[in-house]
């Protein structure tokens, strides 16, 4: 509901600087959202389990993705940027509303223990600060670059911001080939795999974007953006999932933190990238880091597991 209020801020805002206060403001409040989900399902579902259905709540947010570059390029085609936040700000309200709804007569929660100790908890351990470093790098690298691709596609191919947006909904489709057979991905590959192969497609994908001699291709490189960035995201999702069971609302919040801020950053850096070499070369740039992250993620699962296997057999 807080963000039904952001949202219209940003559709009344009457200068630049205020839309981006609203915008700052508006993303404090959403951000709450997908981390106390996560945190819930890591609650509820066991370790087997948790990462077939952590793909499936990731359903929700690439439906989100696919349509929100399509609709956002309608509107900036056609109606303003304006009315984009106003469809968002109803989009707020009616979940909102629901949420409220569900919760009626839940007992509840207990009271945590207090802020720094649930820090420490998370940030005291090496493991924790190493999956937090890494969502930074992943958010940095596709997330903080793909906010630049519509733009290309406009300028480099002629095409509208609408078929831009069209073309770019396609990270969904391939987001969507992992989530809905997620299990068999995991089962066939496991963890260490999923997470190189991840970061290979991703790299392939920036590469076919730097070099496409058409917009076709860009439809092509947005599907293996989803496939990779889903596997690679979501075995991070699992692994923060279980950083620090005691703290788990923190630990995931601290998640999203990193990723959101990643995301930010990347985009500003991104931006600079852009502007004095361009955006084929930002595109060059995510394709080397992203295989690399990948290929690291994948040796520190493996670690783990073998010394936790020696521990045990001690």
């Amino acid at each position: 509901l807080a963000s039904t209020a952001g949202a219209l801020a940003c559709a009344a805002s009457p200068s630049l600087d205020l839309l981006a206060l609203a915008r700052a403001l508006n993303g404090a409040t959403t951000a709450a959202l997908i981390p106390l989900s996560l945190a819930w399902i890591g609650d509820a579902v066991s370790m087997e389990h948790r990462q077939a259905t952590l793909a499936r709540f990731m359903s929700g947010q690439i439906l989100g993705l696919v349509s929100g570059q399509a609709i956002g390029g309608l509107f900036a085609e056609h109606l303003g940027w304006r009315w984009g936040f106003v469809f968002l700000a109803g989009l707020y309200l009616v979940v909102g509303l629901l949420l409220l709804a569900s919760l009626r007569g839940h007992a509840a929660s207990p009271a945590a223990a207090p802020a720094r100790g649930r820090y420490r908890l998370v940030l005291g351990q090496a493991h924790g600060r190493f999956v937090l470093a890494m969502i930074f790098v992943e958010a940095i690298a596709t997330f903080g670059v793909m906010t630049f691709i519509p733009a290309y596609l406009h300028q480099r191919f002629g095409i509208s911001l609408f078929h831009a947006g069209l073309v770019v909904a396609a990270v969904g489709l391939g987001g969507l080939g992992y989530t809905l057979f997620a299990r068999r991905w995991v089962q066939a590959l496991g963890q260490p795999r999923l997470a190189r192969t991840g970061g290979l497609l991703l790299g392939l994908a920036f590469l076919i974007l730097a070099f496409a001699a058409d917009w076709g291709w860009g439809v092509l490189a947005c599907a293996l953006l989803g496939l990779g960035f889903y596997q690679l995201h979501n075995t991070l999702q699992t692994l923060a999932s279980q950083m620090a069971p005691a703290a788990r609302g923190t630990a995931l919040s601290l998640f999203a933190f990193c990723f959101f801020l990643g995301q930010a950053g990347g985009a500003a850096v991104g931006a600079l990238v852009v502007d004095r070499a361009g955006a084929d070369w930002l595109f060059l740039a995510a394709a080397l880091v992203l295989p690399l992250a990948g290929a690291v993620l994948a040796r520190d699962i493996k670690l783990r597991r073998r010394a936790l296997k020696t521990a045990e057999a001690r």
